[in-house]
Formats: structure tokens, C-alpha cells, sequence
């Protein structure tokens, strides 16, 4: 179970999966020095980034993004900061 982001600056998850889509790119993950593989699925509005140790999945539903995160043994005491940094960027953009 993840973490639900309420849409305050878009009315709806298409227009939110749009606007996160633009936003989180390769170049915007390598920016952490992170290597992650991102797939975008537009039917079901889901967007997942998959690296070395971790699956971050972002679903859009029509009022809210639901953020989570699988973490390898070793990244799993950071889940909590993680998941906040996630979701402070995801609550600024839609």
C-alpha cells in the first residue's frame, strides 16, 4: 500500500498522468544518479520507473496519485524518506 496524493492544481488523473509523464523522464532520473528503466502505460495511467534495488510505480485514479515503492533489503530504512521526497515533488506539480 502506498501513499495517496489529493490533485490540487489539475482536475483530473489524465491531465495529472500528462503532466507527471513531461516531468519524469530519463534525464530528469539521472539527475539523482539513478539508472532506472520508465515505462509509461497510457491505458491504465500508471507510470514505472524500475532500477538496481527498487520499483517506484505512480498510478493515477480520477481524484489522486498513489505512490509506491518496492525497495531492496538494503534501501528499505530509507523507504520513508524516499517516499516523502516523492510525494512532496508529486503534491507541487498536480
Amino acid at each position: 500500500m502506498g501513499i495517496k496524493v489529493n490533485y490540487v492544481t489539475v482536475t483530473n488523473g489524465d491531465e495529472a498522468f500528462l503532466k507527471i509523464k513531461s516531468l519524469i523522464t530519463p534525464e530528469y532520473i539521472q539527475k539523482f544518479q539513478v539508472k532506472a528503466t520508465i515505462s509509461y502505460d497510457e491505458t491504465k495511467k500508471i507510470i514505472k520507473a524500475t532500477g538496481s534495488g527498487f520499483t517506484l510505480t505512480l498510478s493515477f485514479f480520477n481524484t489522486y496519485c498513489e505512490i509506491d515503492i518496492e525497495l531492496s533489503l538494503l534501501l528499505r530504512a530509507l523507504k520513508t524518506t524516499i517516499l516523502t521526497k516523492i510525494q512532496d515533488q508529486i503534491t507541487k506539480n498536480v
